[in-house]
């Protein structure tokens, strides 16, 4: 016994230290100090154990008193309660607090036992040891961790990326061989982390490695979306107008589709295919058409027949600034800027994903396909593997978080309508990794994949579509996104603004350990929340493959020869064809 209870607000446990406790003692032949932020403490209530894990110590931690003749020294705690075992039987939460002069002891090694024994094995992956308690393994409990979203947050070189690695490694080969995780990867690290238990899609993948083509089809773009990349700000009218043509020619198209859905449940935001080039030809069309009568009934002949497929227009006589023929079109939608942006993007290779999605999802100028979306995300999350890492480091950055949002809405609404079938979320649940989140989630966002990523943090739990947010700048994200996830694993954070973020979405009342976070060790974290029984602090393993962001290897880089020959000018032929020298695709500089 160290000391007694002093006062209970919620959660939070005054402890008064005894006086003929030292610092530092031997109990059963095992070291104890006392005092260490993060430690454990163990209050029995009877038949009851409660534990609570130490968030200050010393004055600071001392009751708040009006009187200043006796000073309150310094021999104090501050716990936090968390859990309760009952039989050595261990849960989360409390169900009876405790009250003034209550005990409170160390925690034995048979109270660690209890604690995390709780995690049962067959639902959970090891990813390292317990920093604090040699010999036991840091469990996190997959199910909780999937279906209650999570969040790992860490400053740069903290061991995020591998983390990340040993995460995906241990779904892979610790008996799961159903799984599904989908990541987003900004910045192509982790096609070389997932090996043979993963598809890696690119831009422009690497055949060799056996790495896929990422498509992402325009015709499954929302309206708003696809007119933000193809033909920019228009004004209400003519966008009224185009967006009535998107929405006939869908209905049109739903002919070649095998299942029609009814024209009532047609929409320009319902994925149905549709020739982007023919819509541009028509409206070029309407635009450069003059007439030969006052009336404008009688079109003029062409002076050149255009070319739909080749993005060739059709040319007409100019209209005559007089009153004589040929006349111009008397209600033109003056969007001749956007349909110039429209033709360039459709020939701009960076966007050949988005505007020639392969032979199987490029619809002809009727608007058929050979292949379907259901093909597409079939490829992405049906296969045989548990992994997939979808890298969009080679987006062009002015799309990137529309067309990562898109993506993500179309996987997510196939498995959200897949309703009770095998493949639904609830039958077969997806894990989602957003590498990089602070790119698609800065606080007050409004971009497609805010939307979508905010939408799954809220409701994708019922629907079996668990969310990872991975971020180095927590201060940068959406308050609710974060608010959301259940597990916080918090590897070393120094930045301030980013600690408070933290803080304030730490579960079970525990942001006071917060401070600690600065001090943590390379690839050492604090678990908290759902996927991990008690409030942890965990030394990762190092991950067997390594992905390309970890730290360079220095200063043995600096102790080899110095390269030599044309490597500046193969450089330069890289970043020319976008491509190394394997045909890994680069990032934009």
């Amino acid at each position: 016994m160290i000391g007694h209870v002093d006062s209970v607000k919620g959660g939070v446990v005054t402890i008064r230290l005894r006086d003929d406790v030292p610092t530092f003692m031997m109990v059963d032949g095992r070291s104890y100090r006392m005092g260490q932020v993060g430690a454990f403490l163990r209050i029995p209530l009877g038949y009851t154990q409660l534990y609570a894990v130490c968030t200050l110590v010393g004055a600071a931690a001392a009751p708040q008193s009006e009187e200043t003749t006796s000073p309150p020294g310094h021999r104090w705690l501050s716990a936090t309660l968390f859990g309760e075992s009952i039989g050595g039987i261990f849960e989360r939460g409390v169900s009876q607090y405790p009250t003034i002069e209550d005990e409170v002891h160390l925690v034995s090694p048979q109270d660690i036992r209890v604690i995390y024994g709780s995690t049962k094995e067959e639902r959970s992956i090891t990813v390292g040891h317990i920093a604090a308690a040699s010999g036991i393994s840091g469990n996190l409990d997959l199910g909780r961790l999937v279906t209650r979203h999570s969040a790992v947050v860490g400053s740069t070189g903290s061991g995020k990326s591998n983390f990340l690695a040993v995460l995906l490694e241990a779904i892979a080969t610790q008996g799961f061989p159903a799984a599904r995780v989908l990541v987003i990867d900004p910045h192509g690290e982790y096609g070389s982390a997932v090996g043979q238990y993963g598809r890696v899609f690119r831009i422009k993948p690497d055949e060799s490695k056996g790495e896929l083509p990422l498509y992402v089809p325009f015709w499954a773009l929302p309206f708003d979306e696809l007119q933000a990349i193809a033909l920019g700000q228009m004004q209400p009218g003519a966008e009224t107008a185009v967006r009535d043509e998107v929405t006939t020619r869908k209905k049109a198209a739903i002919a070649y589709l095998a299942d029609k859905p009814p024209d009532a449940a047609i929409t320009a935001d319902s994925p149905i295919p549709f020739s982007l080039k023919k819509l541009w030809f028509d409206l070029n069309d309407f635009e450069r058409q003059t007439f030969q009568d006052n009336a404008r009934t009688k079109p003029s002949e062409k002076t050149q027949v255009g070319d739909a497929e080749n993005l060739v227009p059709n040319q007409y006589p100019a209209p005559n600034p007089g009153s004589q023929a040929p006349y111009s079109h008397p209600r033109p939608r003056n969007i001749g800027k956007q349909l110039e942006l429209m033709r360039s993007r459709l020939q701009d290779s960076r966007f050949a994903f988005l505007f020639q999605p392969g032979d199987d999802l490029l619809p002809n100028l009727d608007g058929a396909v050979k292949g379907d979306l259901h093909g597409l995300v079939q490829s992405w999350v049906g296969h045989d593997k548990p992994l997939t890492v979808l890298d969009v480091s080679g987006l062009p950055p002015e799309v990137l978080s529309t067309v990562v949002g898109t993506l993500i809405r179309i996987v997510y609404d196939l498995l959200y309508w897949a309703l009770d079938l095998p493949i639904s979320g609830r039958n077969q649940p997806l894990l989602i990794v957003l590498e990089e989140a602070h790119i698609f989630l800065p606080e007050g966002g409004e971009s497609a994949a805010h939307r979508t990523i905010t939408r799954i943090a809220k409701e994708g739990r019922k629907y079996g579509v668990g969310l990872c947010v991975v971020t180095q700048r927590p201060g940068e994200i959406e308050s609710t996104v974060l608010s959301q996830c259940g597990t916080m694993i918090a590897l070393r954070l120094t930045n301030s603004a980013d600690r408070t973020k933290v803080e304030a979405a730490m579960p079970d009342d525990l942001g006071a350990l917060s401070g600690m976070l600065p001090a943590l060790r390379t690839g050492e974290g604090i678990v908290l929340g759902e996927a991990m029984p008690i409030p942890s602090r965990i030394q990762f393993f190092k991950a067997r493959k390594r992905p390309h962001g970890d730290d360079p290897e220095m200063p043995e880089a600096w102790r080899k020869e110095r390269p030599g020959g044309d490597q500046y000018k193969s450089a330069l032929n890289n970043w020319r064809h976008q491509t190394d020298m394997t045909g890994k695709e680069t990032t934009d500089a």
